[in-house]
Parts: structure tokens; sequence; C-alpha cells
């Protein structure tokens, strides 16, 4: 008696264990959305599409954004090439069994140039983007890219929109 009730248990728990796979196999398919493999634009315009949400720009003003920023892709892109290739160059020479000093230096003075590059291109698309936005659209623009740079405002007023509930106090400053 006791062999048939050891293998009801057994039954008993297979049946329950199968029900909750089918089930979670029921809602993950019922439940997961499947994402739309079309995109509606490319990912430059999908970029200037947040802008013109984020900072509400007129007609006039996205078709400057676009413009602008169009043209720091077209001189950001290389430079942004260059710094992976280079970052790629100091890593394969660190893998090395005896990496060359030299050699590590020269790559590392060279990204650093890289880096400043990049620096002057991301000031001028803002300075450009600056100049096309209104006053009220302006601290919109400081907002975002402050939080791209992750760096708060001052003061802690006009926090950008997911900051809300943040403490400030422990966050970084750029000074």
């Amino acid at each position: 008696m006791n062999f048939f009730s050891k293998n009801r248990l057994v039954f008993w728990l297979l049946v329950i264990l199968v029900v909750i796979n089918i089930s979670a196999l029921a809602s993950f398919f019922l439940f997961t959305k499947t994402a739309d493999t079309r995109q509606c634009c490319s990912p430059e315009q999908q970029q200037c599409m947040a802008f013109r949400d984020e900072l509400k720009l007129s007609a006039a003003q996205t078709l400057k954004v676009n413009a602008i920023n169009k043209q720091y892709a077209g001189s950001a892109g290389p430079i942004a090439s260059a710094i992976k290739e280079n970052r790629t160059a100091i890593l394969t020479e660190l893998e090395k069994d005896v990496p060359d000093s030299i050699h590590l230096n020269a790559l590392t003075e060279q990204l650093a140039l890289l880096q400043v590059e990049i620096q002057k291109e991301n000031i001028r698309q803002y300075r450009e983007l600056k100049r096309v936005c209104t006053p009220d659209q302006a601290q919109r623009l400081s907002a975002l890219y402050r939080d791209l740079y992750g760096c708060p405002m001052q003061n802690g007023e006009k926090q950008h929109r997911y900051r809300h509930g943040q403490d400030n106090a422990q966050k970084p400053r750029c000074e």
C-alpha cells in the first residue's frame, strides 16, 4: 500500500509541475509584446524627434536641428570610430606578455587628443543648438546636456524631469 501512495504523490507532483510549465509558457506568449521590427525613421531622425519632443521645437527649428545633428554626426562619427580603434589598440597591447610602455604612452596621448576633438565637436553642436532655441528651450537643452554628462544643476532647481525624487546631495557635482 505504501508503494501506491508514493507513486500517487509523484504522479500528482508531476501533474502540478506540468500545469505550472504550461501556464508559464502560455503567459509568456500572451503577455510578451512582440516588437515591431519596422522602423519609421532612421536613428538620426529618432534622435531629432526626441529633441523636438523634449524641447518642443517648431517645424523651422526642427529643420535647423536636423541639419546641426547631421553635421555633428559627420564630424564626430569618424572621431568616435578612431577612439574605439585606439582603445582596441591599447587593449591589444595590454594583452601581450610584455606590453610596450612607450607604445602605450603614445596610444594614450593619441586617445587624449581624440577625446579633446570630440569634446570640441560636442561644444560646437551645443552652441549651434542653443542659437536655434528660445530661452526656455535653451534651459531644457542645458538640462539635457547636464543629464548626458551626469552633472546636476548647481542650485538643485530646474532638474531634468527624470531626476524627480532623487537626493541631489549624494550626486557628484561638476564644477
